[in-house]
């Protein structure tokens, strides 16, 4: 298929962008956590990594910044879209990786001076999520940061599964999160552009895959859902979170 006729990003609906590949949405602005990976990529001379670019929203800023990216996506397509976005002047700052975490890519150890995974280790598969978060500690430069950004059970969209994660809680299951079946629990318009599984992850496992993996956590906090957001995303101010966590020297 001629991935050309795809040089376009798809419209814009209620401050999203959809995923060519149904694995969600992409908003339309950077949010706090992200900045703060474009703050760093700013102060770094080393090259920054983007897991999960989709059409740009963090990269092409950090490249605006100075930085030099390399922006994963798991399908080419985005990444396609993202380099026509970037100006002629920056494409030399510009590196483009296709695969998905954690088997499709690699990089040497001690490379990157940041690491962003925005809202794309929520669809990682459970069994090897915490490979995942040893590979981006190995990638980083000691004394560098990791920035997560995630969906939490508490996301209104799921708002039907979240007894049953407070039960998986107290019942002490290892992935508390893991809703298996999307479409049963989400509204139709959502759930058709997600893919069949997501693991919303809370504060309490974020805390364990990234002490476990040798991170010192910088700071974490739950994120509310932007004002831009629709309604029904929105639930008690805790749909997101976010983290900064460091790689010690």
């Amino acid at each position: 298929m001629d991935t050309m006729q795809y040089l376009t990003q798809p419209d814009i609906k209620d401050n999203f962008v959809v995923t060519l590949n149904k694995m969600g949405y992409m908003f339309i602005k950077p949010e706090k956590y992200m900045q703060a990976f474009i703050d760093y990529a700013a102060q770094t001379h080393d090259p920054v990594l983007d897991i999960g670019a989709a059409y740009g929203i963090a990269t092409i800023p950090a490249l605006e910044k100075g930085a030099y990216v390399v922006a994963n996506d798991m399908d080419q397509r985005h990444l396609d879209i993202l380099k026509s976005k970037v100006p002629s002047a920056l494409q030399n700052h510009l590196e483009l990786k296709v695969g998905a975490m954690p088997h499709d890519i690699n990089f040497p150890e001690h490379y990157f001076g940041v690491i962003l995974a925005s809202r794309i280790l929520n669809f990682v598969d459970p069994k090897v999520l915490k490979l995942c978060f040893s590979l981006i500690y190995k990638w980083l430069k000691p004394g560098c940061r990791f920035v997560y950004l995630g969906a939490t059970p508490y996301m209104g969209t799921f708002r039907h599964f979240l007894p049953q994660y407070l039960k998986n809680k107290q019942e002490g299951c290892e992935w508390p999160g893991l809703l298996e079946d999307i479409m049963a629990h989400a509204p139709a318009d959502k759930a058709q552009n997600l893919p069949e599984f997501i693991n919303l992850i809370d504060k309490d496992l974020l805390n364990v895959l990234l002490t476990e993996s040798g991170f010192v956590i910088e700071t974490m906090d739950y994120i509310p859902a932007e004002k831009e957001h629709p309604e029904d995303m929105k639930l008690d101010g805790r749909e997101h979170l976010g983290a900064i966590a460091i790689k010690p020297e």
